[in-house]
C-alpha cells in the first residue's frame, strides 16, 4: 500500500488496534491527534492530513481530512507535522521521532512531555507498521 493513502492509514489503524499493549500506550494521552504530511512534489503533490480519536484503549475513529484547515475546527490534542521525506525516514527507522520532534524537524503541537513519557511504547506502532506492506510514491515512479 502506498504511504500516505487512505488504504495505508486503514491498514495501520487496523494493525495498531489489534496490538494488546495499545490501551496502556494510549492511557493518559489526549483523545485525538492529527498528522500532517507536507507536500513534496511530484511524489506527494499536495499536503495530506489525517485525524484520529481514541477511546477505550483503541483508535475509535479516524479519517483523512479533505482540507488541512479542518484541523482548526477539530482542535485535536496533538498535531504532528512534517515533510514527506521526514515521515518516510521515520517509517523506515532512518530517523528517530523523539529527536526529530526535539530538534523541530517534526513539529508537534500539544503536550510533548506526555508523548515523550510514552516513547517506550514505540514498539506498538513499529510492530503494527511491520505488518503493513508500505510503498513510497517517490520510489514507485522510478
Amino acid at each position: 500500500m502506498v504511504f500516505p493513502s487512505e488504504a495505508w492509514v486503514a491498514a495501520v489503524v487496523g494493525a495498531v488496534n489489534r496490538h494488546p499493549d495499545l490501551p496502556r500506550a494510549l492511557a493518559g494521552l489526549g483523545s485525538d491527534l492529527a498528522a500532517v504530511v507536507e507536500a513534496d512534489p511530484p511524489a506527494v503533490p499536495v499536503t495530506l492530513a489525517a485525524w484520529g480519536r481514541h477511546a477505550r484503549g483503541r483508535i475509535a475513529e479516524w479519517r483523512l481530512l479533505e482540507d488541512e484547515d479542518e484541523i482548526l475546527e477539530l482542535a485535536p490534542a496533538y498535531v504532528v507535522r512534517g515533510p514527506y521525506r521526514l515521515w518516510k525516514d521515520l517509517l523506515l527507522r532512518r530517523a528517530d521521532p523523539l529527536q526529530a520532534a526535539l530538534s523541530g524537524m517534526l513539529q508537534v503541537q500539544g503536550d510533548l512531555e506526555a508523548l515523550v513519557r510514552r516513547a517506550n511504547y514505540r514498539y506498538v506502532l513499529d510492530q503494527a507498521l511491520a505488518k503493513v506492506a508500505t510503498e513510497f510514491p517517490d520510489e514507485a515512479r522510478r
